[in-house]
């Protein structure tokens, strides 16, 4: 049965991937059937599907080829990875006309391997099939900045909102300007002390702001989220759906992640945290609950997002955000500048603020996400369970 439904979701990927292929050529009033005349047509192809593709939005407001051309030298501003998104696709042509070397006369059709409707085609499946991978490593350099803007002297996966900001105002940067309001829709702002709003690094990573593609059906381009690997580990090492916090904690001191060096010792903060979770389940911390989600966040705080509590608001993108609420997600320069000058004043003050796990606000609501009731587990954490 998945090999079918694999087998289905594949087979509708490729009929998109076509059919955005073939509106950009209706776009540009290329006929399908009919190889293309130049390079320079080639070109405007690709990047036409590249961006209908990362940027939905333009397949309805960049409908003519004019639009587009007067579009393309303003794209790195709407998308700032898209030269280099360019720069990939050129290379992924150079690695499949080596690979199809044998199937073309070098002397016959020299410049024209990309021309046909076909051959396109074929060079946007590996373009779907690999973006994801490529994607990632633009994620890896956004955790790097917002890492270097949290700086040494943080260890709580917190980024102030004036920190946040500055880079953008001094022109240092395209990212990081998401208002407020839309960082709250995400999940990704920390209003537990409403003087000191400040960014939480992996819900902002992996937020859908930071999704591309959203709206093309079956394609969803989002920042791998590092924790499913490290939960990964801890569902293979522990072998169960709940252990007792001894257990885990031996186990999680032995993992490390971008920027957690392995083995540690876990603070007594984060042991007595588990102590908690155990107290509300007969000594066992469930591994897929919301409060062994919290805790792995306090762990890992800069690769696990802080979980959302059930009825809160469902994270929007820029422009679903934009269609909605009426007004821009990103902030105005008014309001960035406001928060800079908050931190700037809070950082010529004498004070002796610790910011680490131990200081972030921790809540003891439960959300199971499924039942779990525990019958005679052994000394060891093991014996029978039943999920209902």
């Amino acid at each position: 049965a998945l090999a079918i439904l694999a087998a289905t979701v594949e087979d509708l990927v490729h009929s998109d991937t076509v059919e955005l292929l073939r509106m950009a050529y209706q776009t540009h009033g290329f006929p399908v059937a009919e190889p293309l005349a130049s390079v320079e047509q080639e070109e405007l192809v690709i990047k036409t599907y590249l961006l209908f593709f990362i940027l939905p939005w333009s397949q309805q407001e960049l409908d003519t080829t004019a639009a587009i051309l007067d579009f393309f030298p303003e794209a790195s501003q709407a998308y700032p990875g898209w030269d280099d998104t360019v720069m990939w696709v050129e290379d992924l042509k150079g690695a499949l006309r080596y690979q199809e070397r044998s199937e073309y006369n070098p002397f016959l059709t020299d410049g024209m391997h990309f021309r046909s409707f076909s051959s396109l085609a074929r060079l946007m499946a590996q373009v779907i099939d690999g973006v994801g991978m490529f994607q990632n490593i633009e994620c890896k350099m956004i955790k790097n900045k917002l890492m270097d803007l949290q700086g040494d002297d943080r260890s709580d996966g917190r980024i102030p909102l004036g920190k946040f900001y500055q880079d953008f105002l001094a022109d240092r940067e395209y990212w990081f300007t998401e208002s407020p309001e839309y960082l709250r829709n995400l999940g990704a702002l920390d209003d537990s002390d409403p003087s000191s709003l400040s960014v939480i690094v992996p819900n902002l990573l992996y937020g859908r702001s930071n999704c591309l593609a959203i709206s093309s059906g079956f394609h969803s381009l989002c920042c791998v989220n590092q924790c499913d690997s490290l939960m990964e580990s801890i569902e293979t090492g522990i072998a169960r759906p709940a252990a007792k916090p001894d257990a885990l904690i031996q186990f999680v001191s032995s993992l490390s992640s971008d920027t957690i060096a392995a083995p540690r010792n876990l603070s007594r903060s984060l042991r007595h945290k588990l102590d908690r979770i155990a107290e509300q389940h007969k000594g066992y911390v469930p591994l897929h609950g919301r409060l062994f989600a919290q805790w792995m966040h306090h762990a890992f705080p800069n690769e696990c997002p802080l979980p959302q509590r059930s009825g809160a608001a469902v994270p929007l993108t820029h422009d679903e955000w934009s269609e909605h609420y009426q007004n821009e997600s990103v902030a105005s320069v008014e309001v960035m500048q406001r928060f800079v000058n908050e931190a700037n004043l809070t950082a010529n003050a004498s004070t002796s603020s610790v910011f680490d796990e131990a200081a972030l606000l921790w809540t003891d609501d439960e959300e199971l996400v499924t039942d779990v009731e525990f019958e005679e587990w052994g000394a060891e954490g093991g014996g029978q369970h039943r999920l209902l």
